[in-house]
């Protein structure tokens, strides 16, 4: 499920990687109706089934820090771009 939820509105898919279950996306979009400043989320998803994050069986997505993420080149179709995402400690 990579669709708007209540809590994410989808602007745009900017990362998408393919598994034959399903894959991993980061998306920009407008957390919580703010919309003066875009966000970016990720979330695991399943070709048949809700993926992760969810709550109370309903999708989510899981809002990144804006210093936390790394993608390649937008100008490449999601498919094909690379993305790293850095957790650390602070």
């Amino acid at each position: 499920m990579l669709k708007s939820t209540s809590k994410f509105e989808v602007v745009e898919l900017i990362y998408k990687k393919e598994n034959s279950e399903g894959g991993f996306a980061i998306a920009t979009g407008y957390w919580e109706g703010n919309r003066e400043k875009l966000a970016t989320a990720c979330r695991w998803y399943e070709d048949d089934g809700i993926g992760y994050p969810q709550t109370f069986g309903k999708p989510q997505w899981m809002l990144l820090p804006a210093d936390a993420f790394h993608v390649d080149d937008l100008l490449k179709l999601p498919e094909k771009r690379t993305a790293e995402i850095l957790f650390s400690q602070q």
